[in-house]
């Protein structure tokens, strides 16, 4: 069964990417809001997340990137200015094969509304968030997880003119507004302009679980594509722990992987930030990513998650 978990991260990539522009996302993960925003649009239609430093891929990264490569996968979408990722890691990129596009624009808000408007056409909810709040970022990233909808960031007291485009231009209907360090002045705008807004002050007050229009239907598609092909592998491969090389994951991610390893394979992840010296957002990122590969599982414990290693290191 876990041989199948394999297989199916590279069956959705395939699927996933038949109908949209890119394969695969660069992002610094220090960033939290361009970090989240890619997260977004990567769950959104099954893509993986590179995540690097702002100068150069680590050797991780580049093993990855290679073997997506060696699979036909060829379009990377760069979240960030140069200031973000520098113009030699999209030389790099180029010089592995790949075609590359680099979202940004004068500031974050700007970005955000770039990637709603390209990656996201038509698109009847959005996500609006104080992009200076990590708090807030984290209950959209949320939301978006849920609904598939883009994530907009904004400023306490301003829609700025970028993100009021981006509405207009991709017909969102409703907003999730995360009310975390945002003024009312914020939702009063959204409403003279004729949106519903739906107020979010915390993780449990998200109670949306659905996708819109041919989005939701491609992917009860996939879903019912991928659950044949799994049952009929499975009956076809072994049941021991998949062993992989420690090189698949960034120096980050290696952390946290040996922090679960000492552990005996399983790890509270409110424990994390005391053994990696990492903050809560950064694991919480890598955490997720981690998750979506298939190399931890995730189990709600108390207030914190429970952390599982899925696959054996060496």
């Amino acid at each position: 069964m876990r041989k199948v978990l394999l297989v199916l991260p590279i069956l959705l990539l395939a699927i996933g990417t038949l109908d949209y522009q890119y394969d695969v996302i660069i992002v610094r993960s220090d960033l939290p809001a361009d970090w989240i925003i890619a997260k977004a649009y990567a769950q959104n239609i099954g893509i993986p997340i590179i995540d690097t430093h702002p100068d150069r891929l680590d050797s991780g990264a580049k093993e990855q990137l290679a073997g997506y490569r060696r699979f036909g996968f060829d379009r990377a979408a760069i979240i960030g200015g140069i200031n973000a990722v520098s113009p030699g890691i999209q030389m790099e990129l180029e010089d592995m094969g790949f075609a590359t596009y680099r979202f940004s624009e004068a500031d974050r808000h700007g970005t955000s509304a770039r990637v709603a408007i390209d990656l996201y056409k038509n698109s009847k909810d959005s996500i609006l968030v104080n992009g200076e709040f990590y708090g807030g970022l984290l209950v959209a990233d949320n939301i978006a997880s849920k609904t598939r909808s883009p994530i907009l960031l904004i400023k306490e007291d301003e829609i700025p003119v970028s993100v009021w485009d981006a509405l207009k231009t991709i017909g969102v209907e409703k907003v999730y507004l995360v009310n975390i360090e945002v003024s009312e002045d914020i939702k009063t705008a959204l409403i003279s302009k004729g949106y519903d807004v739906v107020l979010v002050d915390n993780r449990s007050d998200i109670k949306v679980a659905s996708t819109t229009g041919l989005t939701k239907y491609l992917y009860v598609l996939i879903g019912g594509i991928l659950g044949v092909i799994a049952a009929l592998l499975v009956s076809r491969v072994q049941t021991s722990r998949d062993r992989v090389s420690y090189s698949i994951l960034t120096e980050d991610e290696e952390k946290i992987v040996r922090a679960i390893e000492e552990n005996g394979g399983e790890l509270t992840q409110d424990k994390l930030p005391g053994i990696t010296k990492f903050s809560r957002p950064k694991i919480s990122r890598l955490v997720s990513d981690l998750a979506m590969r298939g190399i931890l599982e995730k189990e709600q414990y108390k207030r914190t998650q429970k952390l599982f290693l899925k696959r054996e290191f060496h």
